[in-house]
């Protein structure tokens, strides 16, 4: 029998998988899935408040969908449970697109008390979950057989189709970055380009025109967006946020800092794979390489 813990999300027993010399731990959570907690991931995540721990058991559960095992960093926890809630209908969503992926069959039954629902959902517990199961239901996109079973109908699975054809055909990345006039030709010549020839069209927050608040138009072009481009050039806080968001969201995130700067990254993304740029130009030919590498030529692709 392995060894368990309470799960440090949900406190849900876990099973505790040996780590040989990692600063941390890794826990395998029949509810939030399978996670690593570095070190500086423990000396926080006991303080944060239940109703963010959720936030990142949905997190977790939304990484291990994509056969990642994500590793919480102190960095990742804060950007995380500063995300806002999914709203009812995406939380449905995720319910039904979840249910449809794990099916081995056709018209194959979902047990309603499979406790990896309560997070794929971003749910507290099995009341939030069954209202959630509730509202598929009304909508027709699910029908309950006996007990806790339920089938995803016909209208069901049209719904999921629709859902994976709008994310693949996002065209537009979103690029945060710090606005300064110090800046501006790496725009021009850098980040612009670089998305362009990728094949995809870059979004630039303060080129949006809106007329509500900032934050809430930004969080609506980041659902929108394919992918971000975060570069850290300036250490804007909101950079760090907008690339916490996109992470939450399972968004390719690409990370870009101008080299003179580099040295003084947060210490918790120092891991992730940054371009470190120091001419526009040379930042453009890497941005389009490693876009086109992770993710594939967009359709505004030009021909040459």
């Amino acid at each position: 029998m392995p060894d368990t813990d309470p799960c440090e999300l949900c406190q849900t027993q876990a099973e505790h998988v040996p780590t040989g010399d990692y600063d941390g731990i890794r826990q395998r959570c029949p509810r939030c899935g399978d996670f690593k907690l570095s070190g500086t991931g423990i000396a926080v995540i006991r303080s944060v408040p239940r109703e963010d721990k959720v936030k990142l058991s949905g997190w977790v559960r939304d990484q291990n969908v994509l056969s990642v095992v994500p590793e919480l960093t102190s960095y990742r926890i804060k950007a995380i449970a500063a995300l806002p809630l999914p709203g009812i209908v995406e939380r449905a969503d995720r319910l039904l697109s979840y249910a449809i992926r794990h099916q081995e069959k056709l018209g194959d039954r979902l047990n309603l008390e499979n406790p990896a629902f309560v997070a794929v959902t971003w749910s507290q517990d099995s009341d939030e979950l069954n209202y959630l199961a509730g509202f598929l239901r009304d909508e027709r996109l699910i029908e309950y057989k006996i007990l806790a079973s339920a089938q995803v109908t016909a209208h069901g699975y049209m719904r999921y189709e629709e859902l994976q054809s709008r994310q693949s055909a996002s065209a537009q990345g979103f690029v945060a970055m710090w606005f300064d006039d110090s800046m501006r030709e790496s725009v021009t010549n850098g980040f612009e380009p670089g998305v362009r020839n990728a094949g995809y069209d870059p979004l630039l927050v303060n080129r949006i025109e809106h007329i509500g608040k900032i934050d809430d138009e930004i969080i609506a072009q980041i659902r929108r967006s394919r992918f971000v481009v975060a570069d850290f050039t300036g250490h804007r806080g909101g950079v760090y946020f907008e690339a916490g968001f996109a992470l939450g969201l399972n968004l390719p995130v690409f990370w870009t800092c101008r080299q003179d700067q580099i040295a003084d990254l947060h210490f918790d993304i120092r891991q992730f794979n940054c371009i470190d740029w120091a001419e526009p130009s040379e930042l453009s030919d890497r941005l389009q390489k490693r876009i086109e590498a992770v993710i594939g030529e967009g359709p505004r692709k030009p021909f040459l």
